[in-house]
């Protein structure tokens, strides 16, 4: 008896296995190809979107970014809103809509419209971006929030723990809301804060860190001597 199957009953074989998984088979095919075709074609939208994304945000920046002394227009406020208003609406999540915020926000503080800076700012914030991101929006609100002199609100928005990049510009942002308050030891330890988190190569800004410091430095007690000579 031969151990090897005849072609008849091999091709008998080959039906009955057929029957039975074929239809799978040709179901598994199929999704498998049209998960690929699928993906590539995710993949080919999300190329597109976000080449035009880059485009319409170059554009947004040839406008922002006008040359030193050039103001602004209303039309040119009003097509950087509106290219803004693209980017956002296109992808919540993305680097260019969060830019796009942080323009908006830029435009409404120099129109003293600190209210729509808010938004602008929380929105960014509410897109939940990545770490920089988030902490730079959170600045920025603290210091339009101290503008409209919700001091609170403001230093709310500074509690968080900064990465060593914004320790100097968070520690100085408090610093300075605390010295509107009024509590001028809490300020000065913020400036020295701030101070010492900056480097002395940044010379205008490390000036800056040092007034602010000197300002609000408390005389140390009288000597025992000149006390005496005071009475006399």
């Amino acid at each position: 008896m031969s151990v090897h199957l005849s072609e008849e009953e091999q091709l008998e074989v080959l039906k009955r296995w057929w029957k039975d998984y074929g239809r799978t088979v040709i179901i598994t095919v199929l999704v498998a190809v049209v998960g690929y075709f699928g993906y590539t074609t995710w993949q080919d939208q999300k190329r597109q979107k976000a080449e035009k994304a880059s485009e319409v945000y170059e554009q947004l920046l040839k406008l922002a970014n006008a040359e030193p002394g050039k103001v602004l227009t209303d039309s040119d406020k009003a097509t950087i809103t509106h290219l803004a208003g693209e980017l956002k609406d296109g992808n919540s999540e993305s680097m260019y809509a969060h830019s796009a915020a942080f323009f908006l926000a830029k435009l409404a503080v120099e129109d003293n419209k600190l209210d729509v800076a808010v938004t602008e700012l929380k929105w960014v914030l509410s897109a939940k971006p990545e770490a920089a991101t988030e902490q730079l929006a959170r600045l920025r609100l603290a210091r339009v929030l101290t503008a409209q002199k919700a001091y609170d609100d403001a230093l709310a928005q500074l509690l968080p723990e900064p990465a060593a990049a914004f320790t100097s510009e968070y520690a100085e942002a408090r610093g300075d809301i605390l010295k509107l308050q009024g509590d001028l030891d809490a300020a000065r330890t913020a400036f020295e804060k701030a101070l010492a988190a900056t480097d002395p190569q940044q010379q205008e800004r490390y000036m800056l860190l040092q007034m602010k410091v000197n300002d609000l430095k408390v005389e140390g007690p009288v000597p025992a001597a000149s006390a005496e000579e005071k009475a006399q």
